[in-house]
Order: structure tokens, then C-alpha cells, then sequence
């Protein structure tokens, strides 16, 4: 493609949604001139204005080609600004408004979408994470925990008692084991006061920004908890071995399916069929769905060329 392509990603500022649009981005300009521009509308909020005004608040001298959009607080600033502009839109996820309305959608397969050639299908959502196969350190480990959530029950002790049992049985490694907003409180504090020589913890609160992305790219091992989707997927797309922690499901729901989906697959190996002591095994196959969709994009975009 020798003309620049120019896109406009609107984010409602979580951090997920953010990570999908990262994710996508970064491919795009990996493989293609880009000029790219944010709107964060948790910032500076959305103003329905014509073709000059979206200009303004996205910081642009021209229109873009493509519109993109995660969330779904962001369906209607994405849709606006795709009308008035002249531009396709794009929305990351299943949306909740009709589907016609977009011109494309990229959705996790979890989600059950529709065959259709406006929509690709793909393992997990979107993330910025690369597939390292080099330069990891052999010695090191990294743990990563999410917690109570409406999918899989969360008893601390159960957690605490695997998390013991990958570091005795791994004791070659020295594991890094790290919490998140979901964690109930103790559980960190409750694991440093065993004082296990190869364990050191971080709460998610001192970790700079790109610390998991740093982490997983440099490991030579990663347990994340079931519950933790978007980790799992970023852990599995890193290429690092990867175990998920046992969870009991609550329900039948798409995130127990989606993790049951990543099991069967040889993705990551499950706490309740690993023997204890071995070394985790590299996920069967590669994924890279970021890199995977910005393909689908840009084809996309060559086919309605010569349509």
C-alpha cells in the first residue's frame, strides 16, 4: 500500500480497551505508513461537530480512512464520526448496537459472532504483546493474579496454596507473583510472610507502566489466573510457556468457555493436569491476533479497491 493510511482510534480510557486499540495500531505501522490520531474521551469527553470540529479534537489536518473504536461507551462518538467524515468504521468487540451499522468488526470468537466477511473472528481480544522466542532468562518466573469475578470463584488460600506449590516444586526459579485491582486484600502480604526464598512480590500498585508486557517478554515461565482473560491472552501471545491457576467455574459463560477453548488447544496447561515440578510446556501453536487482524484490515482495504 504506498498511500498512507490514516486512522482515528477513539478509546473510553480503560485500560483493556486500551490495550486492543495499542495492539492494532502497533501492527498497522509495523507494516504500513500510518498517521494516527486519539480521541480518549474519558479526557475530553466527544463533541457531536462537523468535519472541521472532529478535526480539532482529534488533533488532525486531514480525514481518515478508517475509524476505530473498543468499548461500547464508544459506539456512538465511533459511528458519528465515521458518517460525517467519510471514513469506514471499526469496532473491536461484539458490538451493542446492530452490526450493520459498522462497516467491520473484529470480535473474539467467545463471543459467538456471525459468519461474515465484515467480521473477523479471533482467539481472545487484541493485544500489544509480540511473540519473543529469544533472550529469556532461564532462571526466572512471573505469577500473575487477578481475583473476585462473576466467572470463577476466588478462595485466597486455594490461590495461595498453588502459588506455594509452583515455587517449591519449580525452586530452579526465582518467580515474581503480582496482583491486580481484582486481588482481594491479604493475599500478597499473606504469601511474603511465608518468606519463601525464591518468591518475591509486587503489588500491581508499584508497577510502572509496560511492566507485564517487559515481564512476559523476558520470563521463562508465567502462571496466571483463569479468570484474568486479557493475561492469559497477552501470556499466550507472548510465546512464553504458560499455566492457568485453577478456578472453580461459577456458570457456563464465555470466559469459562474461552479458557476451557485455550486448555483443549494446548495453549497454556491447567494447574489440575500439571505434574508437579515439570516445566511448563510452550503453547501448541502461535497466536498473534493483533498482527493477524492488521493483515485482515489492510486486505480488506486492497479488496474494495479493486471492487
Amino acid at each position: 500500500m504506498a498511500t498512507t493510511l490514516r486512522l482515528w482510534f477513539i478509546t473510553d480510557g480503560r485500560p483493556g480497551h486500551l490495550n486492543q486499540l495499542r495492539g492494532l495500531a502497533e501492527r498497522l505501522e509495523a507494516k504500513v505508513p500510518c498517521q494516527i490520531h486519539w480521541l480518549d474521551i474519558s479526557q475530553q469527553g466527544f463533541r457531536k461537530a462537523g468535519r472541521s470540529g472532529l478535526c480539532g479534537q482529534f488533533a488532525a489536518s486531514s480525514l481518515p480512512d478508517w475509524v476505530v473504536a473498543a468499548g461500547s461507551r464508544c459506539h456512538l462518538p465511533l459511528l458519528w464520526t465515521a458518517k460525517v467524515s467519510g471514513a469506514r468504521s471499526l469496532v473491536l468487540m461484539k458490538p451493542s448496537l446492530p452490526r450493520c451499522l459498522f462497516d467491520a468488526a473484529i470480535i473474539p470468537e467467545h463471543d459467538a459472532p456471525p459468519v461474515s466477511p465484515k467480521i473477523l473472528v479471533t482467539r481472545g481480544v487484541l493485544n500489544v504483546m509480540q511473540p519473543t522466542f529469544e533472550n529469556r532468562d532461564k532462571r526466572r518466573g512471573l505469577i500473575v493474579l487477578g481475583g473476585v469475578n462473576k466467572h470463577f470463584a476466588w478462595d485466597n488460600d486455594a490461590v495461595l496454596a498453588q502459588v506455594l506449590a509452583i515455587a517449591n516444586a519449580r525452586s530452579d526459579l526465582h518467580w515474581t507473583v503480582s496482583d491486580s485491582p481484582r486481588t482481594p486484600p491479604g493475599l500478597l502480604e499473606a504469601l511474603a510472610s511465608e518468606a519463601v526464598a525464591n518468591i518475591d512480590t509486587l503489588p500491581f500498585s508499584d508497577c510502572p507502566p509496560g511492566w507485564l508486557r517487559a515481564q512476559l517478554a523476558a520470563v521463562a515461565e508465567a502462571w496466571v489466573s483463569r479468570d484474568s482473560v486479557s493475561m492469559v491472552y497477552e501470556s499466550i501471545t507472548s510465546a512464553v510457556p504458560t499455566g492457568l491457576l485453577a478456578l472453580p467455574p461459577l456458570r457456563d459463560s464465555r470466559v469459562t468457555r474461552s479458557m476451557a477453548s485455550v486448555l483443549a488447544a494446548g495453549l497454556a496447561k491447567g494447574y489440575e493436569s500439571w505434574s508437579a515440578g515439570e516445566p511448563l510446556p510452550p503453547p501448541a501453536e502461535q497466536v498473534w491476533e493483533a498482527d493477524r487482524a492488521a493483515d485482515w484490515l489492510l486486505n480488506t482495504l486492497e479488496g474494495n479497491k479493486h471492487a
